[in-house]
């Protein structure tokens, strides 16, 4: 039938008198969601038990579970995630955690400035 998110379009284009708080089963399309991500979080967690926290799977299943964390907002459970990943070998992880430091984003960004302005032609500065 669609998602609700399609529903929602429809619902918008055929009774476009409706209003837009009034859109049957757009709430619970958000439930399934929150399901499918607690469903998630059961797999991975099954996955880092039966791993033992070692090798390329447990790699993996600690970037997963960070990147769930992270959409779900919870910064320090991600971050512990993407640590154990990172000391794993997971380049992806590393990458994620520079993301999460805000110091290393701000000097990231000073320095993209600079990078910037030495690249600039003398005559626009």
């Amino acid at each position: 039938m669609g998602t609700p998110n399609d529903q929602a379009v429809l619902q918008a284009i055929f009774n476009p008198d409706s209003p837009f708080g009034d859109i049957v089963g757009l709430d619970l399309g958000e439930e399934a969601e929150k399901e499918v991500d607690e469903g998630a979080l059961e797999d991975l967690e099954r996955e880092l038990a039966l791993s033992g926290g070692r090798g390329r799977t447990a790699r993996q299943g600690f970037v997963q579970r960070g990147l769930v964390a992270r959409l779900q907002g919870r910064d320090d459970d991600a971050r512990r995630d993407f640590e154990r990943a990172a000391r794993l070998g997971s380049p992806f992880a590393r990458r994620q955690l520079v993301l999460l430091n805000p110091y290393a984003a701000l000097c990231n960004r000073m320095l993209a400035d600079v990078m910037g302005q030495l690249r600039r032609p003398r005559d626009e500065r």
